[in-house]
């Protein structure tokens, strides 16, 4: 072997070696490429299918007591009395706002979950203020031959509401742990006292972790129930409750919210819009009828969610995706 035919050989081999790195690094790097696209896809679909499994439930009220699990002093009929009013009812579970705990405050159409009770709005709103419970503005997409809107949208990064979690009727804060007692953990009031926190039972909402109010027995543990999501420092966070006893606002900008998102993956953009169709439900009215004075009217509303990720060690890894969510229980009110 002459000493030409070895440098041959030699150069020959690290072509040959050289493609074969390249190929192998080519090969790893579409592997990571697609690898971080498969992640930032599950995550953004994970978040999709929490939010969606979530919001659709809002404004679910457990009024009928379907799974016989609200008579709290056991007579067998689920009722006002369930709720802490005691011989009179005067000033306990009223969610109508008559003054009177009574068989009207069971009814779907005074659901607690679908209320604005002062500045705190249970309702299913978008960009909820948590000073006033104002929802973001409202724009008609569709008008009927009246000039009465008939759809109309709201959008924004925000959204949050409330739904009967444990089937107890009531709503839920859990600011409280079954534990405490009221001196531990007294009630807030508003700087002019009212709603929902003047009641001294504070039905329709379940201030502390148990009920019924009075009772020595700590019978029935009280879910939170005051839910939402948004956008916050490129993560998608879910609201988990209050700052302490004494916080008692609602909205996007109050409370206590987790991140449930990965920081390996950057939310650029979440945006929620609330579609609300009005329905007149009035005996003898046609649903596309203007809704007057006295009319029993239906709100039937979807909620379309569109999120926006990039991978956080390589930005050019980007995805989108949407879905409209069905909200199962419709809002009625009589208008005035």
């Amino acid at each position: 072997m002459t000493l030409a035919s070895l440098m041959v050989g030699l150069a020959v081999g690290a072509l040959t070696l050289t493609a074969t790195l390249s190929t192998y690094l080519m090969i790893s790097e579409g592997a990571k490429d697609t690898l971080t696209e498969a992640r930032l896809s599950q995550e953004l679909r994970a978040a999709l299918h929490l939010m969606r499994s979530d919001i659709r439930r809002a404004g679910y009220w457990d009024f009928n007591d379907a799974d016989h699990d609200g008579d709290a002093n056991a007579d067998g009929v689920f009722d006002w009395g369930d709720f802490g009013a005691g011989d009179g009812p005067r000033g306990a579970f009223d969610t109508d706002g008559d003054g009177d705990s009574d068989a009207d405050d069971l009814r779907a159409i005074n659901n607690p979950f679908q209320r604005r009770y002062a500045a705190v709005n249970n309702d299913l709103c978008i960009g909820t203020d948590a000073r006033t419970g104002d929802c973001a503005p409202r724009r008609c997409i569709e008008h009927g031959e009246s000039g009465a809107c008939l759809t109309y949208v709201q959008s924004g990064d925000c959204i949050t509401y409330s739904y009967d979690l444990d089937s107890d009727g009531r709503v839920g804060i859990r600011a409280c742990d079954r534990s405490e007692d009221e001196d531990d953990c007294p009630r807030p009031r508003g700087e002019n006292g009212g709603a929902p926190f003047a009641a001294r039972n504070g039905e329709p909402y379940a201030w502390r972790s148990w009920y019924p109010p009075e009772g020595s027995v700590k019978t029935q543990s009280i879910e939170m129930e005051l839910l939402g999501f948004r956008h916050r420092d490129a993560s998608l966070a879910m609201r988990v409750g209050r700052l302490g006893s004494q916080d008692q606002r609602f909205g996007c900008n109050a409370g206590r919210w987790e991140r449930i998102t990965s920081p390996d993956v950057h939310i650029t953009d979440l945006e929620f819009q609330l579609s609300t169709s009005i329905q007149n439900t009035t005996a003898g009215k046609t649903r596309a009828a203007a809704c007057e004075p006295g009319d029993i009217c239906r709100q039937v509303r979807s909620v379309r969610i569109q999120i926006s990720g990039q991978s956080a060690q390589d930005p050019k890894t980007r995805r989108a995706l949407s879905t409209t969510v069905a909200v199962r229980n419709h809002r009625y009110e009589v208008v005035e």
